[in-house]
C-alpha cells in the first residue's frame, strides 16, 4: 500500500500500537509486577519468643503474606538485645531493601529517647512503615488496704513497683500524681520487667500499686475486694478508653491530668509519654527500599486489617487489639521525632527527683 492510499484512522491505529510497543519495550525491571512467589518474607523482631510483640510479629507477618501477591511464606527471627536496638541497628545497617525482610517493633522503639544515644545505628522515621496494630493502654492498679493514703501525706507512703531502668511507659502515672496530683507514693525499682514477677509481688504485698498494659490481665486482677484499678492511660494519645468490660467506669488518667500543668514544656513531656502509652506494634520496610514494593506490601495490609479472622486472632490474647494505618504508624514516627531532647529529659528529670536511679 502506498504512502498516500493510508487512510487516517489506519495511520493512528499503527502510531498507537508503536507508542505501545516502545512503551513495552522501555519498561525498567523495577516498573514490572512485584511477585512472591516460592520466596520467604522475614519478620525481625529484637525481643524474646512469647510476649505481645512476637505475637503481633507473627501475625501480622503471616496476614501481610497472605496478600502479598505470589503468597510467599513468612518467618520470625528473634534478635534479643539491648532492648531491641540489636535488632533494629541489624535491620538498618544489613539487611536488603528488596522486600524480603521486614521488622517489628513497639512504640519503644520509635521512642528517640531510646534511639538517641551512641550505640544507635537507626532512625526510624526513615523507615517505610507498612502498618501496625494497637493492643490498648495500660490500667494503675492498687491494692485496697493502700489506696486511703495514696493521697495522705501523713501516712506511709504507697509503694510503687517498678523493673529496674526506666519504667514502663503504662507506670508513668505515677510520676505524674506524685508531681501534680498530691499523690503519697515511693518508687521501689528492681523487680523483673516481665508482669508476672511485678503481679506476684502486688499480690503478696510485697508493693502497694503497680501498672499493666491491658493485653493478658489475669482475671485475679478484677477481684474488687483486694484490688481497685483506679485509672486506665487509654489508647490514641489518651482519648479512647479500653473496650474490656471491666473498665468500663474506670477513668482516663489524662482527664485527671487536664489543667493541672502550667509549664508548657512540661505539658509537652506529658504529651510526649501520651503519644506513646498506648501499647502499639509496627512492622516496616528498611530505608531504601522500592517505591513499587512499599506500595504492594501497603495494599497487602490493607486487605489485612479488613480480614475479620485478622482482628479476631489478635483479639485472642489482646482484648483491645485494633489495626492501625501505615499512615498513623508513620505520622506516630514523625511525631516522636521532632519531640526535643529537652522534653524528653522531663520525665527521667521527674523520676531522678523522686527517688528513682535510672540506668
Amino acid at each position: 500500500m502506498q504512502r498516500g492510499n493510508i487512510k487516517p484512522f489506519e495511520l493512528l491505529a499503527s502510531l498507537s500500537l508503536a507508542l505501545i510497543l516502545v512503551a513495552f519495550s522501555s519498561r525498567s525491571p523495577a516498573a514490572e509486577t512485584v511477585s512472591f512467589e516460592g520466596k520467604t518474607v522475614t519478620v525481625i523482631i529484637g525481643s524474646e519468643p512469647g510476649g505481645t510483640t512476637d505475637a503481633s510479629a507473627r501475625l501480622m507477618g503471616q496476614y501481610v503474606a497472605k496478600y502479598l501477591p505470589g503468597k510467599p511464606s513468612a518467618v520470625v527471627q528473634s534478635k534479643p538485645g539491648a532492648h531491641s536496638l540489636v535488632a533494629m541497628n541489624y535491620f538498618t545497617q544489613q539487611v536488603k531493601p528488596d522486600g524480603l525482610t521486614l521488622a517489628v517493633g513497639s512504640g519503644s522503639q520509635i521512642d528517640p529517647i531510646n534511639y538517641r544515644i551512641p550505640a544507635s545505628r537507626y532512625d526510624p522515621t526513615k523507615f517505610y512503615m507498612v502498618g501496625g496494630v494497637d493492643l490498648g493502654g495500660g490500667i494503675v492498679i492498687i491494692r485496697n488496704e493502700a489506696l486511703p493514703r495514696l493521697k495522705d501525706k501523713r501516712a506511709n507512703p504507697v509503694i510503687m513497683g517498678s523493673p529496674s531502668g526506666l519504667p514502663h511507659s503504662t507506670m508513668m502515672p505515677a510520676a505524674w500524681g506524685i508531681d501534680y496530683l498530691g499523690w503519697n507514693v515511693k518508687w521501689v525499682s528492681g523487680y523483673p520487667s516481665n508482669s508476672a514477677a511485678l503481679f506476684l509481688a502486688l499480690e503478696r504485698g510485697e508493693i502497694d500499686m503497680v501498672a499493666f498494659s491491658t493485653s493478658g490481665l489475669p482475671d485475679t486482677l478484677f477481684d474488687r475486694s483486694k484490688f481497685t484499678i483506679i485509672y486506665q492511660t487509654g489508647s490514641n494519645r489518651c482519648h479512647a478508653p479500653s473496650s474490656l468490660i471491666q473498665l468500663k467506669d474506670v477513668p482516663i488518667f489524662g482527664d485527671a491530668m487536664r489543667g493541672k500543668i502550667s509549664d508548657p514544656q512540661v505539658q509537652k513531656a506529658f504529651e510526649y509519654w501520651c503519644n506513646g502509652s498506648s501499647i502499639a506494634t509496627w512492622i516496616a520496610l528498611p530505608p531504601g527500599t522500592p517505591a513499587e514494593i512499599v506500595g504492594v506490601y501497603r495494599a497487602a495490609f490493607a486487605k489485612a486489617m479488613a480480614d475479620p479472622a485478622f482482628l479476631e486472632q489478635g483479639r485472642s490474647y489482646a482484648k483491645d487489639f485494633s489495626s492501625v494505618s501505615f499512615e498513623d504508624v508513620t505520622e506516630a514516627a514523625r511525631s516522636y521525632g521532632e519531640v526535643s531532647p529537652e522534653v524528653i529529659q522531663v520525665l527521667p528529670q521527674m523520676l531522678r527527683r523522686q527517688g528513682l536511679a535510672l540506668n
